[in-house]
């Protein structure tokens, strides 16, 4: 018991005296040196004052006060410029860059843009004409390749365009 007291006190102290060092290399002021200087004959009762219950719970709410004004402030979102126009075919395209002469600029509230897909209304696709015709839930991973499919398609289209 006595070994691992004293492995525990010498392993602190190392740590109290690297870190004064490590902030004297950071800084070039000694803060032992500095703090005794500060503190002069009645360091105790300064020690106690910072360290009383009073001044912890005060601390505290500053720090929960601060963390909270920064939680609570929304950060405004960056504005979004997307053109909307319609090709010879009559359909509609959208796009970060005017593409046609007709094309319109709108406004894109891009606040909670993503949203998940409603449980209650499941997305079905029908199989192929040789089998029989029976609803099939998809799932994420086939929503996914079929989003990725459709993306890629239209960035062929609109590079088609330009």
């Amino acid at each position: 018991m006595k070994r691992l007291l004293f492995k525990s006190l010498t392993l602190a102290l190392l740590v109290f005296f690297i870190g004064n060092y490590l902030i004297y290399l950071k800084t070039g002021q000694m803060p032992l040196r500095d703090m005794r200087e500060r503190m002069g004959d009645d360091w105790w009762v300064d020690l106690q004052e910072l360290w009383s219950p009073g001044q912890l719970a005060a601390d505290a709410k500053q720090a929960m006060k601060s963390v909270a004004d920064k939680v609570s402030e929304p950060e405004p979102a960056p504005p979004t410029t997307v053109y909307k126009w319609t090709d010879a075919n009559g359909q509609v395209h959208f796009g970060d860059k005017p593409v046609a002469s007709n094309a319109e600029q709108i406004a894109v509230d891009t606040r909670n843009a993503i949203s998940a897909p409603e449980a209650s209304a499941p997305i079905v696709r029908q199989q192929a004409a040789a089998e029989p015709k029976a609803p099939v839930q998809e799932s994420a991973l086939d929503k996914a390749r079929a989003a990725a499919t459709a993306m890629q398609q239209r960035v062929q289209q609109q590079e088609q365009l330009q």
